[in-house]
């Protein structure tokens, strides 16, 4: 074969290459949106129609999906196939792809057992929590890292794990979410589809029977205050408490200071799509802040001076982002960021605007959701 001949099928082969990877980049998200979208609509249908007829319309589609896999692998193409068929992964092009299988069984047996709010949360948290965490996946470059899994994992079941709080027990999806968590970031032979419906039920169910929820929820609560008091009486009867002015002024400069050293110095490096990135991280993070306000309604310490709702922290949640964002940076940006995020967190608790939980879950927050997003070293 000549010298010629070789470099053509080479060069085919890597178009073909280019091509498949066009292909992935385009329809392996789609995969996952499809998973949420599925998810949710079960939600809708069995709330909207009830057990039975919902049930019915699961299993015809399972049965329906099912012969029509049966067919694609005997080689006969439906219209139904085309459809689905670049979403399939190498090993389910030639096999029965049995992920949208197991989580239609999922579905149909969760909403059959348990009490209805239980069921629509744990297919909740399969939904969202699975789906968003392999949609980030096919988004990032670093999919095949097991620390990648790790944090594409923590930043789609904080968000679960918030949202979810809508129809359920905040403590206890709380509980389901950070066990669901661990069993996302493990890379396990059983589909997921299966593991994180069964995780989360169990984890909720025990988390009632022996009470760890509400033992969780008193815990906290007597910690906060405990820190509180500690906190508010070395404050008050230190000399320090001369720099109150000074706290009140950081806790409006301190976000602005975020802002302007990550545009000096991605501009600098000329990154202006981190620009973009970080903006969306920290209106989305901000947004999602808000909301939980609203939801939670958790009044602020007596000491503060502010009349709006404390949990989570909003400030903390900027330093999360900005921590997230930049932790992998050389070492005087990050001790930058670093110092700013530790003034951050002792201004809002010494000002006693905010409990103790307000601030590690409002920095807990802006960390994991921004995780995946994190700035390359600058």
């Amino acid at each position: 074969m000549s010298a010629t001949s070789t470099a053509l099928k080479s060069l085919k082969s890597g178009n073909k290459k280019d091509d498949v990877k066009g292909e992935n980049m385009l329809y392996m998200p789609l995969r996952d949106v499809v998973h949420i979208v599925l998810c949710v609509a079960s939600i809708i249908v069995y709330g909207r129609f009830g057990i039975v007829v919902g049930s019915l319309l699961t299993g015809a589609l399972l049965l329906t999906y099912l012969l029509n896999e049966y067919m694609r692998v005997r080689g006969v193409s439906t219209y139904f196939t085309r459809l689905y068929k670049h979403m399939l992964t190498e090993r389910e092009s030639v096999n029965i792809a049995k992920s949208p299988l197991f989580l239609g069984i999922s579905v149909l047996v969760l909403m059959c057992i348990l009490p209805f709010e239980k069921a629509l949360t744990v297919v909740f948290i399969t939904g969202l929590g699975d789906g968003f965490a392999g949609l980030l996946r096919t988004l990032g470059e670093e999919r095949s890292k097991n620390l990648w899994r790790v944090k594409t994992s923590l930043a789609s079941f904080t968000i679960t794990a918030l949202t979810g709080s809508l129809f359920y027990e905040p403590y206890t999806v709380l509980v389901a979410c950070v066990a669901s968590t661990m069993v996302e970031a493990l890379i396990l032979k059983i589909d997921d589809n299966l593991t994180i419906p069964f995780t989360a039920s169990t984890s909720i169910y025990l988390s009632e029977y022996v009470g760890f929820n509400s033992t969780l929820k008193s815990l906290i609560e007597e910690l906060d205050f405990s820190i509180y008091l500690t906190i508010r009486e070395w404050w008050l009867s230190n000399p320090i408490n001369t720099l109150t002015p000074l706290f009140m002024a950081l806790d409006m400069i301190l976000p602005l200071t975020y802002f302007a050293f990550a545009f000096l110095t991605l501009f600098r490096r000329r990154k202006p799509i981190d620009v973009i990135t970080l903006i969306v991280l920290a209106l989305t993070t901000s947004i999602l802040i808000r909301a939980v306000k609203e939801l939670f309604r958790r009044h602020r310490p007596p000491a503060s001076i502010k009349q709006d709702y404390g949990f989570p922290s909003n400030h903390a949640a900027l330093a999360g982002v900005f921590t997230g964002f930049f932790y992998n940076s050389p070492k005087w940006s990050s001790i930058f960021i670093y110092t700013i995020s530790v003034l951050t967190v002792l201004e809002v608790l010494a000002l006693g605007n905010h409990w103790f939980s307000d601030v590690v879950v409002g920095f807990l927050i802006g960390l994991f959701v921004t995780l995946p997003f994190n700035s390359s070293p600058l």
